[in-house]
Order: C-alpha cells, then structure tokens, then sequence
C-alpha cells in the first residue's frame, strides 16, 4: 500500500500529521508504515499520469523515487 498525503493548500487540502497518517494506515491494515516525507513534492504517478496535486504547485526534479 501507498498513501501520498497532498500539503496544505487553500480549498483543496489541509495536509495530514503523522498521527493522522499513522491513524490512516491503521485504518487499512497496515501492521508496519515507513514515512518518507517528501513534503510539497510529492507526487504519485500511476500509468503515466500524476494523480495527486503536489502542494508546491509545480513540478521539478527529483533525486529520489520510488518505484514499482
């Protein structure tokens, strides 16, 4: 499972604590959850397509992903 928690922007999103995405994971089962952190440049790809709304507004270049 993957969760990605958009930031908070004004009518979209209020972002999420930890607690609240530990609650979120529980919710679904999760008996273990890593927490990556990727603040307002976090973006969820799936068949080529973004399917979150990146807080920052606009996309860049990443170091880092993971991939599956």
């Amino acid at each position: 499972m993957v969760i990605v928690a958009d930031g908070r922007q004004s009518g979209y999103s209020k972002g999420m604590t930890l607690i609240e995405l530990q609650h979120l994971f529980l919710r679904y089962g999760a008996q273990m959850a890593i927490n990556l952190d990727g603040g307002g440049l976090s973006e969820m790809w799936f068949n080529g397509s973004i399917v979150n709304r990146p807080s920052q507004g606009s996309e860049r270049r990443l170091s880092d992903i993971l991939y599956f």
